[in-house]
This record gives C-alpha cells, structure tokens and sequence, in this order.
C-alpha cells in the first residue's frame, strides 16, 4: 500500500461528468474537483461516464486530465444484471448496469499512467473499477443508496423503475415483463439486500467512506465496527446563492429537481395530487414551477394555467426568484437535499417534509417549516403567500443558517480530514 502524500495524484472515478454545476449531484462533484484541485493541492484526473448532453469540452482547468470512458453495450448490461445481480446475487444491479471490461482496462491504464497516490469512485457503481487499485481507496457513497430503495419500495411501489435508462433499450414487450409488479417486486427487494452487503464490502475495502450526512457516517461506522467512514458535507456557492429579494412574480411556488429521480416526480405528483388543490382553494391565481428536465410525458400532461413546468434551465437562480415559497414534499429519498440548501441560502423560506429536512439540522419553525401532513404542509404554504412578514423572517434565517453550515469551506476542512492533509 502507497503511503498518503500531500500535493500528489488523484484518480476519480465517476458515472457522469463533473461540469456543467447544473443538478445537485453534478454540483457537488464540481466543488470536489475544484477542492481537492485548487485548495487542496493535489493534481487531479477524472474518469468518467457521458450522460445525455454532456460536453467533454467544457472541462475546467483544475481538472488535468479527463479521460472518457465506454459504456456496456445493451448485451453486455443484459449479460452483467442476469449473471452477476439476478441469478449470481454477486452486485447490485446499480453495479452490474455501470460495468464494463473496457472502461475498467481504460482505468487500469490511467492507474499504470498516471500512478496515483489516492483513487475515488463515486457512489456504488463506480467503485467496482477502484477496489483493487494499489492506492489509498475512497469509495464516496454520497448516501445510502440501499436504504432510499427501501424507503421508496415502502411508499411507492408503483413508481420504481429498479432498472434505470436501461429498460428503455430493451424491446416493449420484455419491458411489460421486466414491469409486472411480482418481477419487479423481487428484483427491488433483491437489489436491496445486495446493494445492503456490497455497500458494506467497499467499505471493509477500502481505506475510507465518504456520506454525506453525519448521522449516516455514523451508522456505517457502527454496521462497520471500525471508524473508516467520514462526512463530507454538501455545500452552497454562497456568492452565487447570495441572499436576494425573492418572490416578484406574485404567487409562486417553486419545487427544483432532475424530474428523472424518482422521488422528485413522486413529490412533485404528491404535491399535485393531495397538496396543491387546498392551497389553490385559499389563492386560486397561485402558480405552481416545477424546475428541471427529464418530465415524463405522463408528468407533463399535469400541466395547467396553474402548474408549470419548466424542463432544463440554464440559470435556475432566476426561476427561483420568481418564487416566494418552495417546497421540498418528499416521501421517501436519503442524503442531504441540495434543492432545499439552494433555495435556504436565496433567502427563499421553504416548506418540507422530515424525509426532506434529514440531515440538514435547521430549526423548524425558525429556519424553515417541517410539516408531515398535506392539509398542514398546505396551510403553511399559504401562510407564507400572505403574511410578508413571516417570509422574510423565515428567508432571512433560512441564508444565515446556510452561510454558517453548508459553504464549501466546511467540505473543504472535512476533504482535508479525509485525506489527513495539515
């Protein structure tokens, strides 16, 4: 095993580029790069994965060297979740649908190349291609993927999809197959129980975990038996999120998130359906904006002169200025949610449930409203469209928690505890 060195090489393996800072997760990837690069020290080369619109060109300066890497082919995805997750219960399907024998002889490659001292994977299926590196090995959680699967197969049954983009690649009628509520049932609660034991492998594995909630740092150390897992936590550009009047657009609501994700569409339907209809009942003109792409078209045919759909935005900061309430009504979901941190340092007063309050620590009632159930989710709502005072009070509490909990510095200091840097 190589000793950790300061101002040395960093490998980070990761599913999707680390640029554009344009969704939660991207956002966060793009400050560790940046972190580790220009404040920590340490030359940094990326491997990663294209998603959809993704443009290699963009890559910022702190990153040295970004190298592109193939994705399985449809047989070999088909090949790897029927062997290795559904009949071979040897990896979760999140790992078997990322895993690829090129991709993984392109990072060996990078390894004999550029010899780093430290290799990262991000989240679950990355960490496959970084397991037997000789370096110091962090596998990066983000959070616990096999407990937000249990919370959803617990709330929401009918909206998971356990097979990701690659359902739509295979034909319709083995799609209805893969669909039938007893197959997908099984596969859920079997991708469960192995993305439970494989998230426990990487972290006997390697050298360090990294969540980004304390509270589930904590509770791996204890599944564990050893102190190896860190709380790195999520930040906010407080410059570019700097506390502004919000709310000029009249009565607007604003919710933010990758339509895509499962929890984001289950909120925002839950919303919709059990939430919005007691607030309209109060303020009739009042405008629902849901902010993001990836809107099925069964979510899209909810659109009315009341509820508004955006897609993909280049600057989301003017949409939620138009706001003067946002909520975050989740049902299920783990981790920290960026939306809720985005919308707080704005000065944007937020109403959400406990799922979306997890980890964050604000004060209810204080710095932002907690509510579990729809009519009082809704009437806090509306508390805060007509009582101008109340906003601004909970807005303005709402910045100053941010600024003092969730900017980048404080990443920065856990990265250095991570990598023991002094």
């Amino acid at each position: 095993m190589k000793s950790l060195k300061k101002k040395q090489a960093i490998l980070f393996v990761m599913p999707r580029l680390p640029f554009p800072a344009s969704s939660g997760r991207k956002t966060s990837l793009y400050h560790y790069c940046r972190i580790l690069s220009e404040e920590l020290g340490y030359r940094l080369v990326v491997a990663a994965f294209l998603e959809g619109g993704d443009d290699p060109n963009l890559k910022p300066d702190f990153i040295e060297r970004l190298e592109i890497l193939p994705k399985a082919t449809s047989k070999e995805k088909l090949k790897n979740i029927t062997m290795n997750s559904l009949i071979g219960k040897k990896k979760p399907m999140q790992v078997s649908l990322f895993w690829s024998k090129s991709a993984k002889d392109a990072v060996d490659k990078l390894v004999q190349e550029e010899k780093p001292d430290i290799v990262i994977g991000d989240m679950v299926r990355s960490t496959d291609y970084i397991k037997d590196i000789d370096a110091f090995r962090i596998a990066d959680l983000d959070d616990r993927i096999s407990l937000r699967y249990q919370r959803q197969l617990d709330n929401d049954m009918n909206g998971i999809n356990p097979y990701g983009a690659f359902l739509n690649t295979v034909p319709s009628i083995l799609q209805r197959i893969m669909l039938f509520h007893p197959i997908k049932k099984y596969v859920v609660k079997t991708e469960i129980e192995l993305l439970k034991k494989y998230e426990l492998e990487m972290g006997r594995e390697c050298e360090k975990t990294v969540f980004v909630a304390s509270q589930e740092a904590k509770d791996f150390n204890i599944e564990l038996g050893e102190e190896k897992a860190f709380a790195i936590p999520i930040g906010v550009d407080t410059d570019t999120f700097a506390y502004r009047k919000t709310g000029n657009d009249g009565q607007v609501i604003g919710f933010l998130g990758a339509m895509s994700v499962a929890h984001n569409e289950n909120a925002v339907r839950h919303f919709i359906s059990d939430i919005f209809p007691d607030i309209l009942k109060s303020e009739p003109t009042v405008k629902f904006l849901v902010i993001g792409g990836g809107v099925s078209e069964n979510l899209q045919n909810l659109a009315s002169e009341n509820i508004i759909f955006t897609g993909q935005v280049p600057d989301v900061k003017e949409y939620l200025e138009k706001c003067k309430a946002f909520v975050c009504p989740m049902t299920f979901g783990s981790g920290i949610k960026t939306k809720n941190l985005e919308a707080m340092s704005l000065g944007l007063p937020v109403v959400t449930t406990s799922i979306g309050a997890e980890n964050i620590d604000a004060v209810d009632g204080r710095d932002w409203l907690i509510c579990n159930e729809d009519n009082k989710f809704a009437k806090a709502v509306v508390e805060l469209l007509t009582n101008e005072e109340e906003r601004v009070r909970i807005g303005i509490n709402a910045s100053r928690f941010i600024e003092k909990n969730f900017t980048w510095n404080v990443a920065k200091n856990a990265f250095a505890e991570v990598l023991e840097c002094e």
